[in-house]
This record gives C-alpha cells, sequence and structure tokens, in this order.
C-alpha cells in the first residue's frame, strides 16, 4: 500500500473514531434522520455501535421491505420510542399488526403513524386499541395519531378519543364508516386533518378547540363543521364535475358557509376547486363575508375558472 493510500486509510479510521466517541444521544439524534432499516444496520460496525441504536427516539417500519420475524425481532431489542410509524401494503403482515400496536402502547409513545395500503383488505383496528380503560393505563402521553385506511365506528373513535386525554394533533385519512367525530370533549387538541376523498368520511365534525384544520374531502353534508375556535384553515373540495344545477347551487352554498365560519381565521389556504366554486358564487353575484385573514395560499394553477373567484378573495 503506498503511503498516500495509507495515509487517507488513516484518516478514515480517525473519522470514525471521533463519531464513536460522541455520546450516545447525539449518536441516537444523528440515526434519526435515516430510515431505521439502516439505523439498525450500524450495530455490525463495532461493538461501540451494537446498541446505539436501541433507544433512538423514533422508529419507523415500512413492513413492505421487511419479514414479520425481522420486525419482531427488532421491537424485542427497541427500548425507548416516542414516535412509531408503521406502513404496511400486504395482508399477509395483518395478524402482526395487532402486536405491534399493542407493543407501541406499551412503550407510551407520543407520536403513533399506523397506515394499512390494502385494496382487497379492510383492517379493523383492534378492540384493545378502543377500549378507554386500556388507553388511559398506557397511551395517555399520546400526543399525536395519525390512522390511515382503517375502519372507525363512531364508538371506536369515541373511545379512542377519551383514552388520550392530552392528544394535540390527529389525522384521519380514508378511515371508512367513522360517520360522526365529536371532538368536543378532547380539550388538549389543536390540529384536525381529515381526509376522505374517494371514500364515505365523516359527515358531522364537531371540533370547537381545534385552532388549525385541514379538510379534503368529496362527502359534503350537513351540519358544517363546528371550529369555533378556529385560526388557521386548508381546505379543498374533491368532485369529478358539477353536472346538474343541483350539485352546483349545493358546492357554492356550502363553500360561502364555510367562509363565514373562517372569517376571523388568521390563515387560509385554498385549493383550486374550492376557488373554482367561489368562481361561480362570484359570477352569480352572490355575498361574500369579510375575511380578517392575515395570510392566504391559493393553491391552483391560473386559468379561466378561478379568476373571478381569486380577484373576489383579493378584494376580501
Amino acid at each position: 500500500m503506498s503511503q498516500r493510500k495509507m495515509a487517507d486509510h488513516r484518516k478514515i479510521e480517525g473519522a470514525v473514531d471521533s463519531i464513536s466517541n460522541l455520546p450516545d444521544v447525539i449518536l441516537q439524534h444523528i440515526l434519526c434522520y435515516i430510515p431505521t432499516k439502516l439505523a439498525i444496520s450500524t450495530s455490525l460496525l463495532s461493538r461501540r455501535w451494537r446498541h446505539v441504536w436501541c433507544d433512538i427516539p423514533s422508529l419507523s417500519l415500512y413492513v413492505n421491505t421487511l419479514t414479520a420475524a425481522s420486525v419482531n425481532e427488532t421491537l424485542t431489542r427497541y427500548t425507548a420510542p416516542n414516535q412509531w410509524r408503521t406502513h404496511s401494503h400486504y395482508t399477509e403482515n395483518i395478524p402482526y399488526i395487532n402486536l405491534w400496536i399493542k407493543c407501541a402502547m406499551s412503550h407510551n409513545v407520543e407520536n403513533l403513524s399506523l397506515q394499512i395500503w390494502n385494496q382487497y383488505y379492510e383492517y379493523k383496528l383492534p378492540d384493545f386499541f378502543c377500549n378507554s380503560s386500556s388507553l388511559s393505563n398506557s397511551t395517555s402521553l399520546l400526543i399525536q395519531l395519525f390512522l390511515s385506511s382503517a375502519i372507525l365506528s363512531n364508538e371506536s373513535m369515541a373511545k379512542i378519543l377519551s383514552g388520550c386525554p392530552v392528544l394535540k394533533k390527529l389525522k384521519l385519512y380514508y378511515c371508512c364508516k367513522l360517520k360522526v367525530l365529536d371532538l368536543s370533549k378532547s380539550l388538549s387538541l389543536r390540529t384536525l386533518e381529515v381526509n376522505s376523498v374517494k371514500v364515505a368520511g365523516p359527515t358531522q365534525i364537531v371540533a370547537p378547540n381545534i385552532h388549525c384544520l385541514r379538510l379534503f374531502n368529496s362527502q359534503l353534508s350537513y351540519p358544517l363543521p363546528d371550529v369555533a375556535s378556529l385560526t388557521e384553515a386548508e381546505l379543498e373540495i374533491c368532485f369529478v364535475s358539477m353536472d346538474s344545477q343541483f350539485e352546483a347551487d349545493f358546492l357554492q352554498v356550502w363553500v360561502l358557509e364555510m367562509l363565514e365560519k373562517l372569517q376571523n381565521a388568521d390563515k387560509l389556504n385554498f385549493g383550486r376547486n374550492f376557488v373554482q366554486i367561489l368562481s361561480i358564487a362570484e359570477i352569480r353575484g352572490a355575498h361574500f363575508p369579510l375575511l380578517k385573514v392575515k395570510a392566504m395560499t391559493l393553491d391552483t394553477k391560473i386559468f379561466q375558472y378561478v379568476i373571478p373567484g381569486i380577484e373576489r378573495l383579493l378584494q376580501r
């Protein structure tokens, strides 16, 4: 080996030793920024790194690239999760998901994200997750909850909420069968995000304590969301076309009444379809409420069908 190569090799060894000499808490913070699978592989570097990953503050399990056995082995070694994310596309993993949720609950996670993407299987949350007494004993520290493609009844959602007294952020994506989302007793909840595009989502939302609402849906109905304390909102409506006069009238009434509820908000974000409906209302000479917004974002391409709505909003 040439002297230059030997010098380069010593530099690399020195760099590795310098990183290894960092305190565990710093190493674990660094490992949080890479996929969990790679973080675990650092245990092969040396004896010093063998157990560092076990205490990283967040865990993301992309089960599509892992076997259930490897996930189970990972969980037996993992000691202090605060954030937990599970993603699965495969039906064969379903029997294990309940076990992984129970493991997360036993560690008092603060942030829990569960995504089940399978068009041939409807995943139902286990009874122990929806049991208020179990939740109050094991997940009372839960601050953020994200559920995607899960079957949720009104009763199940109510039980989950009653067991999460300090929950601050709730995200529900494509959760079918949930019709009434009553958050009036969730006094700590400040952010709500609901995406019910292409599925039947909540038709009634009661959320008087939230400050931030993100609503993406295609299932508009009455009554409108109760959002008395709202300061920030992001809204978009998904529809293929407005084929009938009735549908156009209904959408116009809905968006204008939503503006009434949002007139004291500080920050608003509207999608293209929402702005298009406002354009129709403007052309028809509808009355617009006075907005006190400080910052407004219009997430749309500029074309003829949205220009009247944009002009009217900018005048408010």
